[in-house]
């Protein structure tokens, strides 16, 4: 009860040891409205929360030991118990490096002068108010610039929107806080969005979503309108002339009690209003829970000059904040209007794989979020952030690009002859035909031009249909030009393709889009961006853990694991695909299997994401997105 009475009646205490008397000094504080008492040595706070100004004797400190020690009890003093030293020498005293010290406020002569005593703690306790408050101020300055940088790396815009509340509701002990955006409306028409909205200490905040029209009869529209800061002892209470009234269905409806308000302008770097920060009932302590509108009435308190001047610091690093982030996210928009146009003119030359990109993004996403849930075994450790993420979805999307630069006619390409090809070998066989009479010879010729046409058609595994067609180089039939053969070279190296309808020369051509999307996509600023690997991702799509890819042939850990599931999502979509002119679409069964056996047992592909990839049926919501 003596730290209570103490605390009400006085900006300070004086505590000195048992035994030191100060006889009419202790008058002179009286008068002067100083609290003091008698304290134990060594002294302990148990003033709490009143600045203490400890009186001792200087032969009472001496007796603590040597130097070191009792320069060490008055750092303890200083620092630990956040108080200052007034100490009483001796005439004559010798030991001028204890009035030197850092710790010690004051320095006067016994007998002990009720002026000078009074005027001497008066100044020890106006040194010591003002070290607490440099170092408050240190703090809160530390507090902000942590703040900013907090503010500035923040990517999700939700949790930057609540951070900024949180933190403004930290520093000024509100219970509630919410945030407000300035932005247009559908008819052009200016708005507030009610963004957030934070309740007691624990709360991580709601986000509302709601438009409010901007209007000065509510605390917020007010202050987006005129850029003044609002600050109200009682709410309930505004003054009459106010253009602006609180709106009490919240309390009523949630059994609450809005008091002090303190609401701020948060401007952009041009000192643009792009929203407003509302806080609520200032609390002895942040951490208090209001339980009910008569204890907040108890207990709230006015917000200060101090908060005001805190919040004005936050508010503006939370409106630069903030329009980074929307200038961010206007680039990503920009970003994907880009890569949606880039698609689109890879669908426009390659019609048949309409689609195929987009398809293999989503797969590719689906992976990565499929592996991030993996906890055990070889995957375990591997996870993707959001901004991975979206790095391996502009990789999809764009990994075919370069196919711009391949001529058109290779990619309609459904057989291994060229178009029109078989139908001039089917007339060179009618004439063959016609001009044989041995029947048996012409059913021959009806298989062996059954077998071309078998030849020609494409596999996507390689098969024996191409080979021993050597023996059609010598048959021939005639024309008006004389003897000719049934099948030339060129033809006869067109059937012998093992798998796919594309020559050597034609694969290699193709193969060319790779490097082509390459090409491209380093034109583009991607360094200044969270995605500055799309790029090099693009350009690994064809390449195989064995060496055997394309075109620079990597193998096993130079092929990072975002691009082998491209790889895996590329090669699914291939095989299952019905719009290519070259294959029919297999089966889910089949292509699994074909990956499983041609790829993964091969080493061309990873094993361990495909089991991911086919365990958890990352393929079924694309699928489903055909049909």
């Amino acid at each position: 009860m003596i730290a209570r009475t103490i605390a009400m009646d006085s900006a300070f205490v004086v505590v000195y040891p048992c035994g030191l008397s100060l006889g009419a000094a202790a008058r002179a504080l009286d008068t002067a409205g100083i609290g003091h008492r008698e304290g134990h040595f060594p002294y302990l706070p148990d003033d709490a929360g009143v600045p203490v100004v400890y009186l001792v004797d200087e032969a009472r400190l001496l007796s603590l030991g040597p130097r070191t020690t009792i320069e060490h009890a008055l750092e303890l003093i200083g620092e630990a118990q956040g108080a200052t030293t007034v100490i009483v020498a001796e005439r004559g005293s010798e030991n001028g490096w204890l009035a030197s010290h850092r710790h010690v406020g004051g320095w006067i002569v016994a007998p002990i002068d009720g002026a000078a005593l009074t005027a001497t703690v008066r100044a020890a306790a106006a040194t010591l108010a003002a070290g607490e408050r440099v170092r408050d101020a240190r703090g809160e300055s530390e507090r902000l610039l942590g703040i900013g940088l907090a503010l500035s790396s923040e990517r999700d815009v939700t949790k930057l929107q609540q951070t900024v509340v949180r933190n403004a509701r930290e520093l000024t002990r509100a219970d509630s806080g919410s945030l407000y955006l300035l932005e247009n409306g559908p008819g052009g028409e200016r708005v507030l969005r009610f963004a957030v909205a934070q309740t007691g200490p624990r709360d991580a905040g709601t986000y509302l979503g709601a438009v409010l029209p901007l209007s000065r009869t509510s605390i917020s529209g007010y202050v987006a309108l005129t850029g003044e800061t609002v600050r109200i002892a009682d709410a309930y209470r505004v003054p009459g002339s106010a253009e602006y009234r609180v709106n009490r269905s919240f309390d009523l409806a949630n059994g609450y009690r809005t008091m002090s308000v303190l609401a701020m302008p948060m401007r952009d770097h041009e000192d643009a209003i792009v929203g407003v920060i509302m806080l609520i009932n200032r609390k002895p302590d942040f951490g208090l829970a209001l339980t009910s509108p008569a204890h907040t009435e108890e207990v709230v308190l006015p917000f200060s000059a101090r908060d005001e001047h805190v919040l004005r610091s936050l508010a503006s690093q939370a409106g630069v904040a903030l329009e980074n982030r929307a200038l961010l996210e206007s680039i990503q928009d920009l970003f994907e209007q880009f890569v949606r146009a880039s698609v689109k003119a890879i669908e426009v030359r390659d019609k048949s794989t309409q689609g195929h990109s987009s398809r293999v993004a989503d797969l590719t996403v689906r992976q990565a979020e499929a592996v991030n849930a993996v906890q055990a075994g070889n995957l375990a450790g591997l996870h993707f952030d959001p901004d991975q993420i979206r790095e391996m979805r502009y990789a999809a999307l764009l990994h075919d690009f370069g196919k711009v630069a391949v001529p058109e006619y290779i990619f309609g390409k459904a057989k291994k002859l060229p178009d029109g090809r078989i139908d001039t070998i089917r007339l060179r066989f009618l004439l063959a035909i016609e001009q044989c009479p041995d029947e048996l010879r012409r059913a021959e010729l009806h298989a062996l031009l059954a077998r071309v046409e078998a030849a020609n058609e494409p596999h996507m595994v390689a098969t024996g249909h191409g080979e021993g067609l050597d023996a059609l180089a010598q048959t021939s039939y005639r024309d008006l030009g004389g003897e000719r053969p049934l099948l030339d070279g060129a033809e006869l190296e067109f059937l012998r393709i093992p798998r796919g309808s594309l020559s050597s020369d034609e694969r290699r051509t193709m193969e060319q889009h790779v490097t082509q999307s390459f090409y491209f996509l380093r034109e583009i600023p991607w360094s200044k961006t969270p995605w500055q690997r799309v790029p090099e991702m693009a350009y690994g799509h064809h390449e195989h853990l064995d060496g055997t890819g394309y075109p620079r042939g990597l193998k096993g850990a130079q092929i990072v694991p975002q691009v082998r599931m491209l790889t895996i999502a590329d090669v699914f979509d291939a095989l299952t695909a019905n719009d290519r002119p070259y294959k029919p679409a297999m089966s889910v069964a089949r292509a699994l299997g074909i990956m499983e056996r041609e790829f993964a047992d091969r080493g061309k592909i990873d094993r361990d994401l495909l089991d991911v990839f086919i365990a958890q049926r990352v393929y079924e919501p694309v699928l489903a997105g055909l049909t």
